[in-house]
């Protein structure tokens, strides 16, 4: 079984799932404006380019055609022709045709254009190749009494286009992947503050002590949340109806057994006080003491079942010392019987708690009667408490607990094996735990200074231990 901790990073959770669902349409709408700005600013870049092309040939047409006025020729390598062409960054090549097709000036590379394919624009555009590179070329056709039927062709290189367009494309997508990145944790807030409502279900639900079986309040529930919280409450019924219905069944039994078990006693008391057949003594010793064993079973079953019923409206504040003086002082008579030294040690000042005060009676006496049945004659007992924290302690001489039945011994039925001579029905600490859970205490057993086990019975919760 994998550790709880891998687990957790393994499971899925509400908040990444939501975070994944937004991030994904972002990162998609992301893409599509890094599709869109890229077209948009290539063509921007295209067309800026485009109207520097086309400057040109107009620049070139007049120079041609002064030129050609003045000398009948044209020199390409005029100081007015290298300023038009030469450029820092781009290539250019430009052609000079007459009507003929004649190059006058220029890069042959650059063929002449068909008759017609410019249309009636003033220049026209297109992109060609020329020695493996990538060139827009703007051609010029027109007339002229000078040069009639020239052509102007000015080509070149895509440097400055693919940088304009690289930099519209930056400015426009580094600010919104920045927008993106920031936006995640305000994303992340976001998300926690909707499931803010879940995490406080969660915490009340995990509050909530197991003996609580009311409905959860559906007050300030979001909608999305209340039927998830109607079919919890529908479930915390129905449980809550067969445990009345198991608490009910072991207190219906417990009250029938009762009955016979009193006519049982006093059947055996009667046969006892018959002395005509001194034999069956023995017998009817044993007879009794199991009766009076089962007797304590019933009685035990239904302080259980008092026990497990949800009895919180009921408790009030009283004094923990001197409920524990009081029931300590029951036992005195049955540790003297067995010349047991039955001590208590407490304070004169109150220790105020709050809590049902027939239950805590019920589980003093259940860690008592466990004292007082496993210490030897002429052992030691001893019942204390103590206000901070409240609590409930006894002690004794006996044997004590084995390490390896610390654990167990809360359970029902539950008796150690070095036990087994002793009487007992293995309820007792059930219900001792049973009422510590009601109250938000905590029962623990060790080893006393004694020698012997060591019950501390310790409120820990505010809301019972109260000064």
């Amino acid at each position: 079984m994998a550790p709880l901790t891998e687990m957790r990073r393994t499971d899925p959770t509400l908040t990444r799932a939501l975070l994944g669902w937004l991030l994904i349409p972002l990162v998609v709408l992301l893409a599509v404006s890094a599709y869109t700005t890229y077209r948009n600013a290539s063509h921007l870049a295209e067309t800026e380019r485009d109207l520097v092309l086309e400057k040109i040939t107009d620049d070139l047409e007049e120079l041609v055609s002064t030129s050609y006025k003045a000398d009948r020729k044209i020199d390409p390598d005029s100081l007015s022709f290298s300023v038009l062409i030469r450029d820092a960054r781009d290539q250019r090549y430009f052609a000079i045709y007459d009507a003929s097709g004649t190059l006058l000036a220029g890069d042959r590379r650059l063929v002449r254009v068909p008759v017609g394919s410019s249309g009636d624009e003033r220049a026209a555009f297109d992109t060609i190749s020329l020695n493996g590179k990538m060139l827009r070329r703007a051609v010029l056709k027109g007339e002229r009494d000078e040069l009639p039927g020239f052509e102007i062709q000015v080509a070149e290189t895509t440097v400055r286009r693919d940088r304009l367009t690289l930099h519209l494309l930056r400015g426009v997508l580094v600010p919104q992947a920045y927008a993106l990145l920031f936006s995640l944790p305000l994303v992340w807030s976001g998300i926690s503050r909707g499931l803010r409502p879940l995490e406080e279900l969660r915490r009340r639900i995990t509050h909530r002590s197991a003996q609580d079986l009311d409905a959860i309040p559906i007050d300030n529930i979001p909608r999305e949340l209340r039927p998830v919280v109607t079919a919890l409450n529908d479930l915390l019924m129905r449980f809550r109806a067969v445990q009345e219905e198991q608490r009910r069944f072991t207190a219906d039994a417990a009250h029938q057994i009762k009955t016979p078990l009193a006519v049982l006693m006093a059947e055996i008391e009667l046969a006892r006080s018959d002395t005509a057949c001194p034999c069956a003594q023995p017998t009817y010793d044993r007879l009794q003491k199991a009766a009076a064993r089962l007797t304590h079973l019933v009685r035990q079953l239904l302080a259980l079942a008092h026990s497990e019923v949800h009895e919180s409206a009921t408790h009030t504040l009283f004094d923990l010392a001197e409920l524990a003086r009081e029931v300590t002082t029951e036992f005195v008579a049955a540790a003297a019987r067995r010349r047991i030294d039955l001590g208590f040690e407490g304070t004169e000042q109150a220790i105020p708690v709050r809590g049902n005060t027939v239950l805590i009676q019920e589980a003093m006496k259940n860690l008592l009667e466990n004292a007082l049945k496993f210490t030897p004659e002429g052992g030691t007992v001893t019942a204390s408490v103590q206000a901070f924290p409240p609590t409930f302690s006894v002690a004794d001489s006996g044997p004590g607990i084995p390490e390896a039945e610390l654990p167990l011994i809360f359970k029902r039925f539950r008796r150690a094996p070095e036990s087994s001579t002793a009487e007992g029905s293995g309820l007792g600490l059930a219900i001792v735990q049973e009422v510590a859970r009601k109250h938000g205490a905590v029962i623990t057993a060790g080893k006393s200074a004694l020698g012997g086990a060591l019950f501390e019975f310790r409120f820990e919760d505010e809301a019972v231990s109260q000064s």
